[in-house]
């Protein structure tokens, strides 16, 4: 079988840049092995508002399709075996970037209609695409910027869909704690916390 497998397609970002697009084999289970397309995207705007944030991590969302080989119809001891790969996975990538301190706040479950854009959490029965659960994670983190010590969030979605799942996550600044004062004011008027969840939610509901 061809390891070909199409990426997620995800609602449009502006101001947002693909840094990755990459095809992998994340796990294996015995006879059964995961294909995984994962594409990147990063914040390029903050570059140009704030200059000496260019070459530090900043805000990142990443979305994955995992297919199961050979195919294996979603199961919940399936998916809870995903969703521990991926948190592991997750906490990496957080860490690759630059993300200290991780830890795991919260969960939630999520109902999204998968192909049907953006409809809202509470309205699931509109719109076209199919009803599905993510299985949403919420993480704090630290992470230095230029100098600055900021506050993080970071969440991670799994969501079972059409024999395949889709991983979706992503990491943005919350609170400015410390640092070099004029950049620090710089950021503070950059960082909008509930816009930036808002947009990594919208991008959750949203992947297909």
């Amino acid at each position: 079988m061809s390891d070909a497998l199409a990426p997620p397609a995800l609602p449009p970002l502006e101001g947002w840049v693909r840094v990755d697009d990459a095809t992998d084999r994340p796990f294996e289970l015995g006879p059964v092995s995961v294909v995984a397309r994962t594409v990147v995207y990063e914040d390029a705007a903050i570059r140009e508002r704030v200059p000496a944030t260019a070459d530090g991590p900043w805000r990142f969302l990443f979305a994955s399709r995992l297919e199961i080989r050979p195919h294996t119809p979603p199961s919940k001891a399936l998916t809870k075996l995903v969703g521990k790969r991926a948190s592991a996975g997750f906490r990496s990538r957080l860490e690759a970037r630059g993300f200290s301190d991780v830890r795991r706040v919260e969960s939630r479950t999520l109902r999204v209609r998968v192909g049907g854009g953006d409809d809202d959490e509470t309205d699931s029965a509109s719109g076209a695409g199919m009803d599905a659960e993510a299985d949403v994670v919420r993480y704090t983190a630290t992470v230095e910027l230029a100098g600055v010590e900021l506050a993080a969030d970071a969440y991670l979605a799994v969501t079972p869909v059409d024999g395949e799942f889709l991983l979706t996550g992503g990491a943005y600044p919350r609170e400015v704690r410390s640092g070099d004062a004029e950049t620090a004011a710089s950021l503070r008027e950059t960082i909008d916390p509930e816009r930036f969840r808002e947009e990594l939610f919208r991008v959750i509901r949203g992947v297909e």
